[in-house]
């Protein structure tokens, strides 16, 4: 199946010249199902990617500026919540930062890191702190309705904020960052064409027109209508070329380079104002005229009265959108057969549209639909590869629509939802999920009952003896089912907390960490002494949770297997008996025991820890991280900072944990059948839904909307 699926990524990828095949490959490479396929294809898509990608540069590289930019050469790993950054080469200055080409160092794709400098001349150390803030919680942008939509704006992969200075922050992108921007394209070739010009202008106007109208969410959860640019110029829009066509991108929005100017004050420039959008369009027209006559404005260019007066009255604020612009501009001549054109959806295309044959048209997507059919497939189960759901409603009760009457629904008996049900302490004392609900929406009655095992669940579900199920979904549905997800959970392999007298504790002697592959040999009984991988001269001893879910999720994700005999030789034992029986094993028989339970149950306990885990080649990657953002290592007191650290969202909605899943409410696509099910998701997918669960031990949807759980499950220790 591997090899289907590298032959079809193959042929698809290869359609594209090198800087569009580069940043597909790097915007597929965010999903850690498809990471193995494309570095097996590295070779053959990029032989010689470095100089490959240094052709691509927009310059040479600059003369080294002083070394309080270049720091950032020589220092570590960047730590951000998505991913690890090294910077390897200087590119240049753009806006208000400086460029540097740089890998993620667990995928080793190739990214783009601009830098920026709160320097102490410029901003007192509170106010720079203050802006760091304000960097990371809106230096980035998404659809509000959450469809992915290449609308031709550099979107940041993620934004981090240097907590050692508290003088830098830094913005990663993908590789189309480094494109030449429209000042530099004109450097090497003087002017443009009018039929250039107009296709430019056409698609700045239809990019505006997208930003202007949209829904956004940033990554602080804040929801915004429409976004204005802001920071409009030849600087601020990048050049490219797809199959020879030129395609331009925009970048450096004012939302978040106003965050370095210390004589910016005023927050609201990015809001969709008549002043503002006024001042997007006249930016426009500046542009236009700039590209016609060349930097240096000797150019004489005849143009038609008409295209003249379309270019001074976008100087001169005169149309009410950009679509308005956009429209007359089309009108002024036959449109080009490479003119890129809106969608019914509002939509953007993401390349100049050219003729193509029905035949060639349905192969090649005959090719994408096997791709996005197969290759979830081969990793279904270990990691994420949808859009992060969106959440914006504050509060149970204003979710509308609700259907008054009794509704059945199910879960596996002693499994993850099974748990979350039992707690009646979710974020004040004596309160249950099922009190929250009957409380929020009295005319709503839901019945919950339990299912001997995940197919059980779903079979009831099929034959309509309960409206929806709550699971966590471990393949592909049956095509009659639909499933939303609404938190995350994750297994975690735990071992006895050591203490700093415990000289031979496991977590320090294993540096915190364990493989996959060692995991799968621990529980097979390939390995029976610690010191085999590193560890302490202590016996193996196994354990595992109760938890039906765990076990099976285990079994084909570590042992790659669905038969229960493979752990026929592992004690299985409630989540606080199995923690209790760890501690005592080293305590009392200097044995070093290791579980495997959910991330659910072991949170709010101390008495054992979680190993940061990694797949093959990877970083390991802990769960839990400190408040501060910096992950849990064996050094950190996890009696002493109960309530200080949790689980970190990104690493589970990305699957960049290894053994992170979704949380899934599974519902009949039956429209005759009832809707409780998709009603259920908009519940749990409210602020406070979401609290509930985070509270409950669950991993939420976003690091964004809630705050550490006060009342985390009482799992002992």
């Amino acid at each position: 199946m591997q090899k289907i699926a590298e032959v079809l990524l193959l042929t698809f990828l290869r359609r594209y010249p090198l800087p569009t095949r580069l940043s597909l490959f790097s915007y597929l490479g965010r999903y850690a199902w498809l990471k193995d396929v494309l570095e097996a294809l590295r070779p053959e898509l990029f032989p010689q990617r470095q100089e490959a990608l240094a052709e691509e540069a927009p310059e040479a590289v600059l003369p080294p500026p002083d070394d309080s930019v270049l720091g950032i050469l020589e220092r570590g790993e960047i730590q951000g919540r998505v991913g690890y950054y090294k910077a390897d080469t200087y590119l240049g200055v753009r806006g208000r930062g400086h460029l540097f080409s740089a890998i993620e160092t667990t995928s080793k794709r190739p990214v783009i890191i601009k830098e920026y400098l709160l320097l102490a001349a410029d901003f007192a150390k509170t106010e720079a702190y203050q802006r760091q803030n304000r960097f990371q919680r809106l230096a980035g942008l998404q659809l509000a309705d959450g469809r992915i939509q290449d609308f031709r704006v550099i979107q940041p992969i993620e934004a981090i904020a240097d907590t050692e200075s508290h003088q830098r922050c830094f913005l990663v992108t993908d590789v189309r960052d480094r494109s030449a921007t429209l000042r530099q394209h004109l450097q090497r070739v003087g002017t443009l064409s009018i039929s250039q010009v107009r296709e430019i202008l056409s698609q700045i106007l239809q990019t505006l027109d997208f930003l202007h109208k949209q829904k956004f969410s940033f990554p602080n959860g804040a929801i915004q209508n429409g976004l204005v640019h802001g920071n409009l110029s030849l600087d601020s829009i990048l050049w490219t070329e797809q199959q020879s066509q030129p395609f331009v991108y925009l970048c450096d929005l004012r939302l978040w380079e106003q965050c370095f100017d210390p004589t910016v004050k005023d927050w609201k420039s990015s809001l969709v104002t008549s002043e503002s959008l006024k001042k997007d369009l006249q930016a426009v027209g500046e542009i236009g005229e700039t590209l016609l006559k060349g930097l240096d404005a000797k150019s004489v260019v005849n143009l038609e009265p008409l295209f003249q007066n379309l270019l001074d009255s976008l100087r001169a604020g005169r149309f009410s959108s950009a679509e308005a612009a956009r429209q007359e501009l089309l009108r002024l001549s036959p449109r080009s057969p490479t003119a890129i054109s809106a969608l019914d959806d509002g939509t953007v295309q993401p390349a100049p549209t050219r003729r193509v044959s029905p035949l060639l048209a349905l192969s090649l997507m005959g090719l994408v639909v096997a791709a996005l059919v197969l290759l979830p497939r081969l990793r279904s189960t270990e990691s994420r590869s949808t859009p992060i759901p969106q959440v914006s409603t504050c509060c149970l009760s204003e979710v509308s629509a609700i259907p008054a009457g009794t509704y059945t629904y199910t879960a596996v008996e002693d499994g993850t939802w099974w748990t979350v049900l039992q707690q009646h302490d979710l974020l004040r004392r004596g309160r249950s999920l099922s009190d929250a609900l009957v409380q929020s929406q009295p005319k709503l009655q839901l019945q919950f009952v339990a299912a001997d095992s995940l197919d059980q669940a779903l079979q009831q579900v099929r034959a309509g003896k309960v409206d929806f199920a709550v699971l966590p979904l471990m393949g592909e549905l049956p095509a009659d089912l639909l499933a939303q997800e609404i938190a995350y959970d994750g297994l975690v392999a735990v071992v006895s907390f050591s203490y700093a007298e415990r000289q031979e504790g496991l977590p320090a002697a294993l540096n915190g960490k364990l493989s996959l592959q060692q995991v799968q040999q621990l529980y097979e009984g390939k390995i029976d002494r610690w010191q085999d991988i590193g560890g302490p001269d202590l016996s193996v001893r196994r354990y595992a949770s109760k938890n039906p879910e765990a076990i099976a999720l285990f079994e084909q994700r570590v042992l790659k297997s669905n038969q229960v005999q493979r752990l026929s030789n592992v004690g299985r034992l409630p989540a606080i008996s199995l923690f209790r029986q760890i501690i005592r094993d080293f305590e009392d028989n200097s044995v070093g025991s290791i579980g495997i339970t959910t991330l659910s149950e072991a949170l709010g306990q101390c008495s054992v820890y979680p190993l940061a885990l990694s797949r093959s080649g990877a970083n390991p990657v802990q769960p839990l991280v400190l408040s501060n953002g910096q992950a849990v290592n064996p050094e950190t007191d996890l009696c002493n900072r109960k309530g200080a650290y949790g689980p970190e969202p990104q690493r589970f909605q990305t699957g960049s944990y290894p053994l992170s899943y979704p949380i899934m409410v599974v519902y009949p696509r039956d429209n005759r059948r009832s809707e409780m099910g998709k009603k259920f998701v908009e519940l749990m997918r409210t602020v406070e839904g979401q609290r509930l669960l985070q509270a409950a031990g669950l991993v939420p949807l976003s690091q964004n909307l809630t705050k550490p759980a006060s009342a985390a499950p009482p799992n002992g220790g």
